[in-house]
């Protein structure tokens, strides 16, 4: 979610219990004043009642009230303040119960008292405090609707540089030696985000093409030397008058420089995996793809008594680097080779968004969760590197892929199976 909506959501998670908040208030004080006015008009009332009662003293036999809202009965107490209650009377015109505001008193005529009853029925005010409370309630958020609407517009407006910033940024990429040009504002904050920003990438880019440059020379001049050592050995097991131990060193020495030659091209392939420098995609079909490498390896294979086998054939196109593509599939063929047993078979199955391959061969020999890192490999194999998974698990992550493990113990089997999203 956007900022600019996240915070209008926010806005209006506030400002909803608010205003029933203030709904409520509103009708408890207009109740309150409404109550206070019609004590007032009571108390005016009693006044006239006292002074009629004063000039004209009723008979004691026959006390007529003057309207349906005031009710004088002769009283044995004596006089006491006047006193207000909020009771239900039974209206005879609306024929049912109705609140009233009754205020109560007692008032001497000569020796006689009597007992003065005033009440206002006062539901039209409860209702007119009601709609006055709602309608206030509405109007305010009305009011804040509109009110949200225009500052979501303003702000939307106030942070334009501040978009325009993020989609420099997602276009920008530090391997094509372009420098980010950012725009300025009349905000601060803004010019100060765009400064640090240029400032960020200009350095970044400095330091990759250092990297870059200290990785393609620091792997050209390691593969130098280990060419003319390696040909050198070649020359030397040639010639004479070598006794079996010298050949048997000069051998042992081929094969770990050939080691040594394989992981610094290991090594310099996930440097530039990592920095991401295969940035070209298109679609490749991957079931081609398998079928060109079983005819390059089987050869290979066949040296190790084993043979492959295909299943469930489908066409799959995937958006990959299509080098990346063919080093993922390779070195998976390759690591069923060298790793499954002798004249067992590879089983490669394929579906519309997964393939898979199997093969059987020993336990791994250590735990299932390292089997992905870097330099992690079979003691028993001299000659590997424990890169080439590594390098698989690299190219499915910058590539969207999924790549799993599975071990069978029953069949011996191992499986990896890869997912095209």
């Amino acid at each position: 979610m956007k900022l600019i909506y996240k915070t209008t959501q926010y806005l209006a998670m506030v400002t909803i219990p608010v205003a029933l908040a203030g709904a409520v208030l509103l009708y408890y004080l207009i109740h309150q004043v409404i109550n206070k006015e019609i004590d007032e008009l009571l108390s005016s009332e009693l006044k006239q009642v006292q002074e009629n009662l004063d000039r004209h003293p009723p008979d004691t036999r026959g006390l007529l009230n003057w309207d349906h809202n005031l009710q004088i009965t002769p009283a044995k107490t004596a006089s006491h303040p006047p006193v207000f209650t909020d009771t239900t009377l039974f209206d005879a015109l609306e024929n049912k119960a109705v609140s009233v505001r009754m205020l109560r008193a007692i008032y001497p005529v000569g020796k006689n008292h009597y007992a003065i009853r005033l009440h206002q029925p006062y539901l039209e005010f409860q209702e007119i405090a009601q709609y006055l409370s709602i309608g206030i309630a509405l109007c305010f958020m009305v009011l804040f609707a509109i009110l949200l609407f225009i500052g979501t517009l303003i702000f939307r407006r106030v942070l334009q540089p501040f978009y325009i910033i993020i989609e420099h940024l997602s276009q920008y990429r530090i391997d094509q030696w372009a420098t980010i040009t950012l725009p300025t504002s009349d905000v601060d904050e803004f010019n100060l985000l765009s400064q640090s920003i240029t400032e960020m990438t200009r350095q970044a880019a400095y330091r990759y093409s250092q990297q870059q440059q200290f990785t393609d020379t620091t792997s050209h001049e390691l593969q130098t030397p280990l060419s003319i050592v390696s040909t050198d050995l070649d020359l030397l097991q040639q010639s004479a008058g070598l006794t079996e131990e010298d050949s048997q060193r000069i051998h042992r020495s081929q094969k770990t420089i050939k080691r040594l030659s394989s992981m610094n091209q290991s090594l310099l392939l996930l440097t530039k995996i990592d920095n991401q420098q295969f940035v070209q995609v298109e679609p490749v079909d991957i079931a081609r793809l398998i079928d060109g490498l079983i005819d390059t390896l089987s050869d290979y294979a066949a040296s190790k008594h084993m043979r492959f086998e295909r299943l469930d054939q489908h066409n799959q196109i995937v958006m990959i680097n299509r080098q990346l593509a063919f080093i993922l599939v390779s070195n998976l063929i390759q690591n069923a080779i060298r790793h499954g047993r002798s004249g067992s078979t590879i089983v490669i199955t394929s579906s519309a968004h997964t393939y898979s391959i199997s093969n059987q061969a020993e336990p791994l020999p250590f735990a299932r969760e390292e089997l992905f890192r870097r330099f992690v490999r079979n003691p028993a194999l001299a000659q590997s590197t424990g890169l080439g998974l590594a390098i698989v698990k690299e190219i499915a992550d910058q590539s969207g892929l999924g790549v799993d493990y599975a071990y069978n113990a029953l069949a011996g089997e191992h499986t990896f199976t890869v997912t095209f999203h």
